[in-house]
């Protein structure tokens, strides 16, 4: 019996991303008789048993090569001839139209951003352009649509969002936490600590918080020298990374991992046990704004307390999990009115964690009644 073949890409995120391989591939690959060839940004992760990577570009985030990339992962198709590609970027968008309308296959969009709500709204390209791009990506969302035969979206808000570029079916996916929910509650409290260490996760960016973070552990040291911070991810734009880098330069408690290239999953998971509180200093934005980022799910399933900025969507969860504080990085409060909320709150005592959890079977069972026997 031939081998039912999935094709997932990306050009910005690595081959061993934490949605495409960890959370979609390895779900999908339990799939009776299936292969899963993921396409992406370069990583070192070796192939398995029914799981194989391409890297289809690794230069830098706007380079005459990222032109190249969606021709090669066309190409790629070409060689492994897939019943079913998941495209996980816009850019990913006419090679897999084309194929399908030259080969034919089942087309899945799997939106992990609202690409025009980003382009506009964060600094990823030039001001002047960012309308041309930003339109740009939304024709392209418009007239593949046709073709589409069903969309992952990564949040709620989606839906909303994107009401005049997606159709059914439809599901809802979140980056929630790829593991097994605790069987027992662990509350968490922080004054006793002999060392209290912060950590910044994930995309190092203005927009993202990541000078908010640095102020606030510097004001906190002040008070209190217990206070670290580790910032760890990649910075998509070498002149805020150089900025990081000399803000920290004389500050010897924070310290920096990555930067240049994107952090392994997996040493960004060690940094979560390891560290007492995250967090989440976002800037208000337009495309992140209602959004749950995927460190909120892991910071939480791994008792890490939070202190991060307000959002409605955040402070539900945090409620619903007694885990964290809420501050205005924007206007910090006075250092000594912080310490008093960490030392006196008791973290995680409410809360189904179960909630947090990747979602597998939901995905397998949506493919399954939607794409698998179809193309059997």
């Amino acid at each position: 019996m031939t081998n039912h073949r999935i094709l997932i890409g990306s050009v910005l995120k690595p081959t061993n991303d934490s949605r495409m391989y960890e959370k979609i591939g390895k779900s999908l690959s339990l799939l009776a008789n299936t292969e899963i060839h993921i396409a992406g940004l370069k990583s070192d992760r070796p192939n398995e048993s029914n799981l194989h990577f391409y890297p289809i570009f690794c230069s830098k985030r706007i380079s005459i090569s990222r032109f190249f990339a969606p021709w090669k992962f066309l190409i790629c198709a070409l060689k492994v001839k897939p019943h079913t590609i998941i495209a996980s970027t816009h850019e990913l968008l006419l090679v897999t139209y084309l194929y399908k309308i030259l080969f034919g296959c089942n087309f899945i969009y799997d939106v992990q951003e609202n690409y025009f709500h980003n382009i506009l709204y964060t600094d990823a390209f030039p001001s002047l352009i960012k309308p041309i791009i930003a339109r740009w990506v939304r024709y392209k969302e418009r007239v593949c649509k046709k073709e589409i035969d069903g969309y992952i979206l990564a949040e709620k808000i989606y839906h909303l969002e994107l009401v005049d570029r997606i159709k059914d079916p439809v599901l809802v996916l979140e980056n929630k936490y790829v593991g097994i929910a605790p069987n027992t509650v662990k509350i968490v409290t922080i004054k006793d600590t002999f060392k209290i260490k912060l950590l910044y996760s994930g995309t190092i960016a203005t927009s993202y918080g990541v000078f908010e973070a640095i102020d606030l552990v510097i004001r906190l040291y002040l008070k209190d020298s217990r206070f670290e911070l580790t910032i760890i991810g990649f910075a998509p734009s070498c002149r805020e990374l150089t900025k990081v880098k000399n803000r920290i330069a004389s500050y010897p408690f924070i310290k920096l991992i990555g930067g240049e290239k994107p952090v392994d999953h997996t040493e960004i998971l060690s940094a979560i046990k390891n560290h007492h509180i995250g967090l989440l200093p976002y800037r208000f934005n337009e495309s992140t704004h209602l959004r749950v980022p995927t460190k909120l799910f892991e910071y939480f399933l791994n008792h890490l307390p939070v202190i991060c900025s307000y959002n409605p969507t955040w402070k539900e969860y945090i409620e619903t999990y007694q885990a964290g504080i809420i501050i205005q990085f924007n206007n910090l409060p006075p250092a000594v009115d912080i310490l008093n909320q960490i030392s006196n709150a008791t973290f995680f005592t409410k809360g189904n964690q179960q909630n947090l959890i990747w979602e597998e079977s939901k995905l397998q069972d949506w493919y399954k009644k939607y794409f698998l026997v179809a193309s059997n």
